[in-house]
């Protein structure tokens, strides 16, 4: 089946499950609960509450106290709510000021005295910050803490980094980073973080984390942003951290904004230090441009009934990548860099929404959003760390199409129970290509000595050149029974996706590999080749059980899920390395075919009765998150044939032309055949990876508006799987042991014996089998961590958040299957590892306001790949490297570790962002808001990322934090 097909397929199933009885609604998660009493402390049943505000489309939500005095409004939208108390024979109660943020449960009690129903007691009592009901654990940003704080991107990565335990792929400054960053928490992989828009998913049909974005989010859309960190319930499949942006809808009045940004290299520090430059860092990452618009306006179309809200934004980041240069001569077999031509990093996104709410009854409101757009990256590489490629040689990137559509109903059918789902269609297809201007049929050279890439593209990023077309179609159904005490909710939750990936490199399909300007080796490409992959279900089934009984809250649940995945029937063709290629595969079935029940169970204590403290445990089984591509390829026949092999390279002519006579043997031997050279074993379809999450923590109101958090959490994975190559055994490896350079920064100082290698006693044709790891041996990966934190709300706008987290991921893999080799630093404990993050806001006096936001984060670890030659290899091994077959001499490497992971780091990262604002007020309550923002305040320059190629370059750092930025911007609103 072609994707366009099964693109066909997706769009008729959206269309008919969006007519369904029961879609989307605005996925905050958040409620008000409490127990209404008498004076005397007895609880009252039969009260009526009612939450009202002005966020609330329907103006008011309605439930009556359960025999325990109990009540629960749910699915409440983020904002200010008044909640009233009345029962026939006492006096109304109201209390005003209620803050409720996006999954918040604000618990608000309240006693009746007997007196005349006229007659109404307004409190006026602080928001409560613990949430003494649930034990997720999350924070919430609300629109005015990212309007206030300098965010640069205003992305979801760019906002969550600011989150203490969260460890993101982008450090940004000023808006420089990559929009779609990926965010860890607690030793979770990054692959396992859910991007949720109004409470469904927009990851592209490829696979899931931030990488996997299918949309640039337009923050003018958005109302809050919700990530939850710990704890979550069994609506998750995955145990990542989950971001929901909580979107804006419009209203009977007329609302919008507009919000400009801008900045340039006029604006910005150098940052490049003596310390730097003596590590060969050649310049410093420099803004060439920055800029941000978005307007946005909504409204009633029909009064009451209608409403829609509407947004369009444009912006970019441009600056330059340190240290890496265009080559002077692209086809000269040495890299020689110009320096008037240093990389650049850029990205241009675009994008438009519009969300349409439709109250078609009391009951019922229906919500639809459409949102196009288009993300241009024209050195996409950079944004995928290829940070040593020379910009001649890394891949360009554009979207078309990239859309996200989505639906969805809700309907408090009484007031009890609530009916809920949506859908939503993500449609992208990113192409890869060569720069412009670059020779089709140009070399790609890599030196193995460096890790630089330069001539022309030469693959080792997500992709070759071509297409990347995916689907993805989500839904969610579910019920909610609340009595007060008691709630229970239930639901599904259906995705399926497709992939469709073409893969293309030069006419020769070859790279060429030298060390230190001398011919190496070759790298031969069994391309073109064409890839579909479709995850046919991916279904949850969920329940969940909330009881409160007296001041203990039980949360109870239980998932299960399964996942079916597809290879479609495929024709592979000839290629230029295998000119007779001609074969056809049958459909490949059930890869994967899981099953799996996971139960989530928390307990949440209000430990004086005062909804002021809780204590608050959880423990819970989550599920791996593998992208499509990643396992569904192994099993496609398609990538079966070994689509590439490294073959060594005696340049006996000095022409830097490989010719056939100059190349040792194919390395695999069975390098472009179509045998399945790599499968799954029965176990690995059918058994899933997992991880088990537990926490502790305690949550204190130290006072009014301000509480803190103490936290414990431990994760561990299981059901890992391994590869075992049939046609090799430990036995078939002979040990060698080399002598590490001398070098002042390697352990010791260098000179080292660095032993535990292997070299294999020939070249040894594929025959791999994926399975569970047990098999061979016990593996584990355990974190560990302590996080510390505090909230303020304070009066008059002040706010301040943050705190510390303390913690680390050990892992063990001490079991051989093939290579000994394996063995080698197999346990790695690294040293417990802070962070510190905090984010304040202070008004001043005249309208100014200030803001600030500072990281104080680890270095990025430091290992050294050594390139160690067949002359120092030989003298131990007693042998020529089996790669060198009988070729003379032998220019065969092999690459040695030198250090070992987890034992050097560079020096942290601290970065202070600050802002002053100027607020001005307008006609008909308008406001406008002039920010001044001062990224990088410290001029600071920490290493993000360096050459971990032991030679000339290592340690060189390829990025560095971006130099103090000066940056304007405004934000009116109407």
């Amino acid at each position: 089946m072609t994707l366009y097909r099964v693109s066909g397929r997706l769009v008729a199933m959206s269309l008919v499950l969006s007519m369904l009885p029961a879609a989307a609604m605005a996925q905050s998660g958040s409620a008000i609960a409490g127990v209404v009493k008498d004076t005397t402390g007895a609880v009252l049943p039969g009260v009526t509450v009612e939450a009202s505000s002005p966020a609330l489309i329907e103006k008011a939500r309605t439930v009556v106290t359960d025999a325990a005095g109990q009540y629960k409004i749910i699915n409440l939208v983020p904002g200010d709510y008044t909640v009233t108390f009345a029962l026939s024979g006492f006096s109304t109660v109201k209390r005003d000021g209620i803050v409720l943020t996006a999954s918040f449960t604000a618990t608000v009690n309240a006693d009746l005295r007997v007196g005349a129903l006229a007659e109404t007691i307004t409190v006026s009592a602080e928001s409560p910050t613990v949430d003494i009901q649930n034990v997720m654990q999350q924070s919430v940003m609300t629109r005015d803490i990212i309007d206030s704080v300098p965010t640069g991107q205003k992305s979801v990565s760019a906002i969550g980094a600011l989150i203490p335990g969260v460890t993101a792929s982008n450090q940004d400054v000023g808006g420089t980073a990559f929009t779609s960053g990926q965010l860890a928490i607690h030793g979770s992989r990054a692959g396992e973080m859910q991007l949720l828009y109004d409470g469904m998913y927009y990851n592209n049909g490829q696979g899931r984390g931030g990488i996997f974005a299918g949309i640039s989010t337009i923050d003018g859309t958005v109302q809050e942003m919700s990530l939850e960190t710990a704890g979550l319930s069994a609506e998750s499949e995955l145990g990542g951290i989950r971001t929901n942006i909580v979107p804006k809808d419009g209203g009977n009045r007329f609302k919008g904004g507009l919000f400009g940004a801008f900045t340039n290299d006029n604006f910005q520090s150098d940052n490049l230090t003596d310390e730097l430059k003596a590590r060969g860092l050649t310049a410093a990452p420099v803004v060439r441009k920055i800029y941000d618009v978005n307007p946005s306006i909504g409204g009633p179309i029909q009064k009451d009934r209608l409403w829609f809200f509407g947004s369009f934004r444009t912006w970019s980041s441009q600056s330059t990548v340190a240290g890496i240069y265009s080559s002077v001569d692209p086809k000269s077999p040495v890299y020689t860099p110009d320096l008037s031509r240093p990389g650049l990093n850029i990205e241009k996104n675009m994008a438009s929404s519009l969300r349409l709410t439709w109250q078609a009854t009391a009951k019922n409101k229906i919500a639809a959003q459409y949102q196009p757009g288009v993300k241009d990256r024209p050195f996409y590489g950079y944004s995928l760390g290829a940070l040593t490629t020379a910009p001649e040689a890394t891949q360009a990137n554009r979207s078309l199409p990239d859309y996200l559509a989505q639906a969805g109903w809700t309907s408090p059918v009484t007031s009890r129970l609530l009916l809920e789902s949506g859908v939503a269609f993500m449609n992208l297809d990113y192409v890869v290509f060569p720069q412009p201007g670059v020779s089709y049929d140009a070399p790609s050279f890599r030196d193995l000595g460096t890790g630089i890439t330069w001539g022309n593209y030469g693959g080792g990023s997500s992709t070759l050149f071509g297409h990347n077309a995916s689907h993805q179609l989500n839904t969610r159904f579910a019920a909610s029974y609340v009595t007060g005490s008691h709630a229970a909710k239930a639901g599904l939750t259906f995705m399926r996706s497709s992939s469709y990936v073409t893969s293309d490199l030069n006419p020769t399909e070859t790279t060429l590999q030298v060390l230190n300007g001398s011919p190496r080796q070759v790298t031969v490409f069994a391309i073109p080749l064409t890839y579909e992959e479709v995850m046919k279900a991916n279904v949850g089934l969920f329940g969940q059980d909330q009881w409160t009984i007296k001041r203990l809250t039980l949360n109870l649940g239980v998932r299960f899920d399964y996942l079916n995945s597809s290879v479609p029937a495929q024709h592979i063709g000839p290629s230029p390395q295998t000119p007779t290629r001609n074969v056809d595969f049958a459909a490949v079935e059930n890869v994967p075919d899981w099953k799996d029940v996971s139960p989530r169970m928390g307990a949440a204590f209000d430990l004086f009765g005062n909804g002021k403290t809780a204590i608050k445990v959880s423990l819970g089984r989550y599920l791996e998150g593998p992208n499509l591509v990643a396992f569904t390829r192994a099993a496609n026949p398609a990538s079966a044939i070994v689509t590439s092999a490294t073959r060594t390279w005696n340049d006996t002519n000095n022409d830097f032309a490989p010719q056939l006579s100059e190349l040792g043997p194919l390395n695999p031997s069975n390098f472009g055949t179509s045998n399945i050279t790599t499968r799954y074993a029965d176990a690995a379809l059918t058994t899933r990876g997992y991880n088990w999450e537990t926490s502790a923590s305690l949550q204190h109101e130290l006072l009014p508006r301000v509480s803190a958090n103490i936290g414990y959490f431990r994760r561990w994975y299981g059901n890992f799987r391994a590869t075992d190559n049939l046609n090799a055994t430990p036995a078939d490896y002979s040990p060698y042991c080399i002598t590490a350079p001398l070098d002042s920064r390697l352990p010791g100082g260098g000179g080292y014996q660095r032993c535990g290698l292997f070299d294999g006693n020939r070249i040894f044709a594929t025959n791999n089998v994926i399975t569970l790891s047990k098999d061979f041996g016990d593996q584990s990966e355990i974190f560990n961590g302590v996080d510390v934190g505090v909230n303020a709300r304070l009066p008059r706008g002040v706010a301040v958040s943050g705190g510390t987290s303390t913690g680390r991921v050990a892992t063990n893999t001490c079991f051989a299957i093939d290579s000994p080799q394996a063995l080698l630093d197999c346990e790695v404990k690294p040293p417990f590892l802070t962070q510190v993050k905090l984010i304040g806001v202070y008004p001043l006096p005249w309208g100014l306001q200030t803001a600030a936001t500072f990281q104080s984060i680890p270095g990025p670890q430091i290992t050294a790949a050594y390139a160690a030659t067949n002359a120092q290899i030989a003298p131990s091994l007693g042998r020529n490297l089996s790669s060198c077959g009988t070729t003379t001499p032998c220019n065969g490497t092999a690459t040695v570790p030198l250090v070992a992971p987890g034992t050097m780091y560079e020096e942290r990262l601290n970065q202070l962002d600050f802002r002053i604002s100027r607020l001005f007020k307008l006609a008909s309550a308008g406001r406008l808001q002039a920010n001044v923002d001062l990224y990088n305040a410290f001029n600071a320059s920490p290493v993000l990322a360096l050459n971990n190629t032991f030679g000339p370059l290592w340690q060189r750092p390829t990025t560095i934090l971006q130099g103090r930025l000066i940056r304007f911007s405004a934000q009116v609103d109407f």
